[in-house]
């Protein structure tokens, strides 16, 4: 399979570059977002300058500006022939008001349906990844990358797109404020900028100490806490030493300092909350006094620029707060798309030749195999016969499970050749060679799905005969439809609601319904009690008379099917007549 290359976003660590990659890979879609963005900040512009004269007709005042704008809109309403009163004017104000609520929410639906595709399309590209990378690159280095991924990054990641797209509208809402302001008063808005402004980042830095203060708290908990700890666990040592009296000063010592410190955040915060007020109303009776006095600007006027600076002021801190959550989280996109790029270079490979069935054998020619500069394999010959029952016998890490994962197509080997009737294993398409055989390995791969739907695994229109045979020779029918439990059973997160030797079992009634060629078995009966293991082994012997069975154990006690058993000794593999001299 073709791994999808076309989602792929930010390759600096920078916002602009996402903004970039945005617009290069949704060009459409992100046209759409600003045109809306535009429309919905004019209508911004219109309703708030609509209150100026709406305001002005209440007070009773009236100014050169507002007559100009007045005319404007008795033009318009002549146009649509509807008569300018002030009634009509309040009814104008609140259709723009709705028509901005119906864009924002067409707007907002259109950024969540952006969303859900990047979401969708990423978590698509990692499981493509997972899926269908090499078996030595997933199972090396990066699989404890692809776990942070799965489990960690990709939120995050996800969290920067939506970010991202929220802005855009926020930006031009930004630039709409500004420029109303300045058509409103130049010299007022300067005035506002430089009072309230000036007010704001006094408080900010109040607020930033005290946060700070804040932090200071936490660490000091979290020391205290694990000093505590300390104590308790080591409260033996400390009683038996007479340690009592130093161990009681060192936690009232930290206890007073964590005190001591909350008491000043507190007051600092007291002091913050109960300025709020005072810092708030006293910029705005200054500007109104030195507006109305020295600029002669009407009250109205002052108070759509007061209304609009602090809805500007507040969206500037969103967009600021925004920006950078972005920027710490832009690590997170960058890592998927490591994986990405990664993954995409190390697409598992696939051969080109179709096997109908196995007819003669599983042949290693002088095979080596290691990871890295980690010898698993030297030099291993080893032919497996159809209809042979074959055991390899080891501890663990000997290089059992690799000959299996060479069996599987999982891995090739560095030197040497393994073929599977005469040929080359590298050269077979690994579906038709898959359809021939079954593995079961030790711990089973179960999903978040009803019994009956692990055990077919995908297979449809499954005979319930067929079912039943399968879990019968599987030995399940103890707890299948009994106790609760049936096929239409749901048994949790990887089989979280049964036990170990369940797990096993409904991997085995798995490989029973497949009815393969050749099976492939690794520590089938490791959590089973010794009846159940007993039954089982005689089934796997009957189901496996007319087929290839190739098995890993540790354990000495080998079934009387198996016909040849082999023992890894310092990377080679040799042949044992006599189960005894397993012992």
């Amino acid at each position: 399979m073709a791994l999808n290359q076309n989602i792929t976003i930010s390759e600096k660590y920078s916002v602009i570059s996402v903004i970039k990659s945005l617009f290069k890979q949704r060009r459409e879609q992100s046209i759409i977002i600003i045109l809306l963005s535009i429309v919905v900040s004019f209508f911004e512009m219109l309703s708030i300058s609509l209150l100026i004269p709406a305001l002005e007709q209440i007070l009773n005042q009236s100014t050169e500006m507002n007559i100009r704008f007045v005319s404007y809109i008795k033009k318009v309403y002549s146009m649509i022939n509807v008569e300018y009163t002030i009634l009509t004017l309040f009814i104008g104000i609140a259709l723009i008001f709705i028509f901005k609520a119906v864009i924002n929410i067409t707007l907002a639906t259109l950024i969540n349906k952006e969303k859900l595709w990047y979401e969708v399309s990423r978590r698509k590209k990692v499981c493509d990844i997972i899926l269908y990378s090499d078996w030595v690159f997933i199972n090396g280095s990066m699989k404890s990358y692809m776990t942070n991924i799965v489990t960690n990054e990709i939120e995050k990641d996800r969290d920067v797109y939506l970010k991202t797209l929220n802005l855009l509208p926020m930006v031009f809402l930004l630039l709409v404020y500004v420029i109303l302001l300045v058509l409103l008063s130049f010299e007022i808005t300067v005035l506002i900028f430089l009072i309230i402004g000036g007010v704001t980042l006094i408080l900010g830095r109040l607020v930033k100490n005290a946060r700070y203060n804040g932090s200071k708290i936490l660490r000091q908990r979290n020391l205290f806490m694990k000093e505590t700890l300390a104590s308790l666990d080591g409260l033996k040592n400390i009683k038996s030493t007479s340690k009592e009296s130093f161990v009681k000063n060192l936690l009232h010592e930290r206890t007073k300092y964590l005190s001591q410190i909350r008491y000043e955040m507190n007051d600092r915060m007291n002091q913050i909350t109960y300025l709020h007020e005072p810092a708030n109303f006293i910029p705005i009776l200054i500007i109104i006094y030195i507006s109305m006095t020295y600029f002669y600007v009407p009250i109205s006027v002052i108070g759509i620029m007061i209304y609009v600076f602090l809805k500007l002021s507040g969206d500037l801190k969103v967009i600021q707060t925004e920006y950078y959550r972005i920027k710490f989280e832009i690590p997170s996109m960058n890592a998927v798309d490591v994986l990405i790029d990664e993954g995409s270079k190390n697409v598992e490979k696939d051969g080109d030749t179709t096997i109908e069935g196995f007819n003669e054998k599983i042949e290693f020619k002088d095979v080596s195999f290691g990871y890295s500069d980690n010898d698993v394999l030297k030099n291993i010959d080893l032919i497996i016969n159809k209809g042979d029952k074959v055991v390899f016998f080891g501890p663990t890490g000997v290089g059992k499970s690799t000959i299996v994962d060479m069996i599987l197509g999982l891995i090739y080997p560095k030197s040497g050749e393994l073929t599977i009737d005469d040929i080359p294993i590298e050269n077979i398409k690994k579906g038709s060679w898959h359809k021939i055989l079954s593995w079961m390995g030790q711990d089973p791969y179960l999903f978040y799905g009803t019994i009956e739907e692990n055990i077919t695994w995908g297979q449809k229109d499954i005979q319930r005969e067929k079912l039943d045979n399968a879990c019968r020779l599987a030995c399940c029918s103890d707890f299948v439809n009994k106790n609760g439990f049936s096929y239409d059973y749901i048994i949790g997160d990887r089989g979280s609601k049964l036990s170990g030797g369940q797990k096993q079992r409904l991997a085995l009634a798995r490989v029973f319904l497949e009815d393969p060629k050749i099976v492939i078995l690794d520590e089938p009966t490791s959590h089973l009690d010794m009846e159940t293991k007993n039954k089982l082994l005689q089934n796997i012997g009957k189901f496996c008379e007319d087929k290839t069975l190739i098995m890993i154990t540790h354990d000495i006690e080998i079934p009387s099917f198996i016909d040849t058993m082999y023992v890894f000794d310092k990377w080679e593999l040799k042949k044992i007549d006599n189960p005894n001299n397993l012992r």
